[in-house]
């Protein structure tokens, strides 16, 4: 099972309703890791009850202040709460830059260790059992998104093993692990029973303006996170942001089964954001707006 909450929505600036961009992912309630960091962003963690100090990975889109202000809090308090375990910090060229220079503003002592990835289109983040893979987004400085991959699973078709007179039991447990078995005087086979299921996928964009060889990294997503800081019509040029349109074509050349839209400019309250709605809704009906607090669960 993977949680994804949202932490922050809005464009650039927080707004009374939405903080700057956070989101907060867990995975089988033990690996929990953040995108993008917020000003924020620690507030948001501790006013939905999510344990922060088991976060040990930090993925940062690039490095516009909206998009990262939260670190320097975060980490702080990290340390005061006594953290020893090293956190990882990954990101675009001049991540260790940035972080240097960050890490060395102010007085205070950090108990732990942080680590700073540099990563590359292309690049993969792996973990026991999923990947986050970095890839390339357009924005007016050094960007990329990432895709959380899960690993794919042997599982047992239930109703294929009823075929053979085969219950759940320490027969299947031989067959995942690549045993042929005799059951009832029938040679069974792993093939016969047991098939790969695909694990989930999630895409996050960050910021970016509409390009098509996104697509190649987005396709087949379970869920689409992008921003869409503008209703179709809105956007002046040259701007390298997307709006609704942009968004949702995206989505469906990408074929993702659901596409989430946030960073909101500020200017979508009221009516103009009730018409943001309209619009998205009448694009693509498996289509929502992110909001703070927003919590989405996905099982494969």
């Amino acid at each position: 099972m993977l949680k994804v909450m949202f932490l922050g929505t809005s464009a650039s600036v927080p707004t009374k309703e939405r903080n700057t961009p956070c989101l907060y992912f867990e995975h089988d309630y033990d690996v929990r890791f953040l995108m993008d960091v917020g000003e924020c962003c620690q507030k948001s963690l501790i006013s939905y009850g999510l344990k922060f100090m088991r976060v040990n990975h930090i993925f940062i889109t690039h490095w516009h202040a909206d998009h990262f202000a939260g670190l320097i809090g975060l980490i702080q308090t990290m340390g005061l709460e006594g953290r020893r375990k090293e956190l990882h910090i990954y990101g675009p060229k001049r991540s260790k830059e940035f972080l240097d220079k960050l890490l060395t503003v102010g007085y205070y002592n950090r108990p732990y260790k942080i680590e700073v990835h540099e990563l590359s289109p292309g690049d993969v983040v792996s973990f026991e059992r999923f990947t986050i893979t970095a890839f390339k987004t357009y924005h007016r400085i050094p960007s990329i998104g990432y895709v959380f991959e899960e690993k794919p699973i042997m599982k047992a078709n239930m109703e294929k093993a009823a075929k053979f007179g085969l219950k759940t039991g320490p027969l299947i447990g031989k067959l995942k692990a690549g045993e042929t078995i005799t059951f009832k005087g029938q040679t069974i086979k792993p093939e016969d029973v047991i098939e790969e299921v695909k694990g989930l996928k999630v895409v996050y964009t960050g910021d970016t303006e509409y390009n098509e060889d996104m697509i190649e990294s987005i396709k087949g997503a379970d869920l689409l996170i992008t921003e869409a800081t503008f209703a179709e019509g809105d956007k002046e040029k040259y701007v390298y942001h997307m709006d609704l349109k942009e968004a949702v074509t995206l989505a469906k050349k990408a074929n993702v089964k659901r596409l989430v839209v946030t960073h909101l400019s500020r200017r979508y309250v009221k009516e103009a954001y009730d018409d943001y709605v309209a619009q998205l809704k009448n694009m693509f009906s498996d289509a929502e707006v992110a909001h703070d607090g927003m919590e989405i669960k996905l099982k494969r």
